[in-house]
């Protein structure tokens, strides 16, 4: 068990390098680093489109089957909806307010799953993890930095959470009744639907090192996603979800060695506080399964 839990959380912090070198990438695109900068709403529509690509040819390599595709496809619709959502105003947040900042507030989608899974699915949670989630929100006002002014942006990223949270509770619906394949394949194929909508008015030719960047946004996410669900496989989902925090560590270290970006003293308190409370509740929830 022991060994088994160690790769699981090697697969873990590896799935978290390619989430933050995912996000990251798109900060680039957005900023302007590879030319001109490409608007929000397109680099989220490539996230799915080559994350799709990238899912596809996983999926075949690996010989899976599609099966139950009527029954949730609702399910699908909406989880795939709030995903893209949900990227999509991550992907701004990184270019318009600090990376660690975007990144932090986005995090608490754990403490917001916890919500909606007490209100929808009943699950009882106990003193601890309320105690834990009210700390988490003492460092989200933090982040928010009200005394300057709440920026707008911050806003739009705790509501990226909540949203974040709110697909959590539909993937465990989702996770009970399909295989995991199943339901990446199906999350990229229907948003990048969703996402070629709005396409129509932000879409800019990209050049070919720009290309190069949109492609590797959606490919490194779905390569994440991968060494997630393996991880998932490997080691107990409690255990192994905190460690995906380690994409702030990430993103942070790529800010600045790249762009040379240092988070200020608030940034990392906020942003270690949020941190904090997420790993607390994931290893206690951990502790409660082994007893």
């Amino acid at each position: 068990m022991y060994d088994v839990n160690i790769r699981a959380l090697l697969l873990a912090i590896a799935a978290s390098l390619f989430f933050a070198g995912s996000t990251f990438t798109s900060k680039l695109l957005g900023s302007g680093y590879f030319g001109e900068p490409v608007h929000p709403l397109q680099i989220t529509h490539s996230r799915f489109a080559f994350g799709l690509v990238t899912a596809l040819i996983l999926f075949f390599l690996m010989r899976r089957r599609l099966t139950n595709i009527r029954a949730n496809l609702h399910i699908h619709a909406l989880r795939s909806t709030l995903g893209w959502i949900g990227v999509g105003i991550m992907f701004a947040g990184v270019i318009y307010i600090p990376a660690s900042d975007a990144v932090a507030l986005t995090f608490l989608n754990p403490i917001f799953a916890m919500i909606f899974a007490t209100l929808l699915l009943k699950e009882r949670v106990g003193r601890h993890r309320w105690s834990a989630a009210a700390l988490a929100f003492v460092g989200t006002l933090l982040l928010v930095r009200p005394e300057g002014g709440i920026h707008p942006v911050a806003l739009a990223c705790i509501l990226a959470a909540m949203i974040f949270g709110m697909e959590i509770v539909i993937i465990k619906i989702l996770s009970s009744r399909e295989d995991v394949f199943q339901i990446l394949v199906l999350n990229n194929s229907i948003a990048v639907l969703v996402a070629s909508v709005p396409l129509f008015w932000v879409f800019t030719v990209p050049t070919t090192v720009q290309w190069m960047g949109l492609a590797a946004v959606g490919g490194i996410m779905v390569a994440g996603q991968t060494l997630f669900l393996y991880a998932m496989r490997a080691g107990e989902a409690s255990l192994i979800a905190p460690f995906i925090y380690a994409t702030l560590v990430f993103v942070v270290l790529l800010d600045l060695i790249v762009l040379g970006v240092v988070p200020d003293a608030i940034s990392l308190t906020g942003a270690g506080i949020i941190l904090s409370c997420g790993v607390y509740i994931g290893f206690r929830e951990h502790r409660q399964r082994r007893h």
